[in-house]
């Protein structure tokens, strides 16, 4: 039995975690599109791509509200902006700032204190 609860919560974590890398992607084609003439084929193309994300992204956040508690969902949700910018430094050669580096250790320290709480 105990065994089962933790490959779920593995599961509902998996899941989790995919869910917020397709929406960290939609920022990625936005900034694609932005790339391009507003309305070209480009544009459009890559637009619909990131709706298309985004759609995927809040089917899958309905379904994960159900199995866990809004707290627990929405806090993860920060691990967003940590993803935007590994794709922000992979895909488009920006920099990173000590901004950046701070926040993302404040992300990860509020994620890792509010799981030790769930324990």
């Amino acid at each position: 039995m105990e065994m089962e609860k933790k490959i779920s919560r593995a599961k509902i974590l998996i899941l989790l975690s995919l869910s917020l890398v397709i929406q960290s992607l939609s920022s990625v084609f936005i900034k694609y599109a932005g790339m391009y003439e507003t309305l070209s084929k480009e544009f459009i193309f890559f637009y619909l791509v990131a709706i298309g994300c985004l759609g995927i992204f809040a089917i899958m956040w309905q379904f994960l509200l159900e199995m866990i508690p809004l707290t627990t969902a929405y806090l993860r949700k920060g691990i967003l902006y940590i993803l935007i910018l590994f794709w922000s430094v992979i895909l488009f050669k920006e920099q990173v700032t000590l901004n950046n580096i701070l926040g993302s250790i404040i992300i990860i320290a509020g994620i890792m204190i509010h799981g030790m709480d769930e324990h």
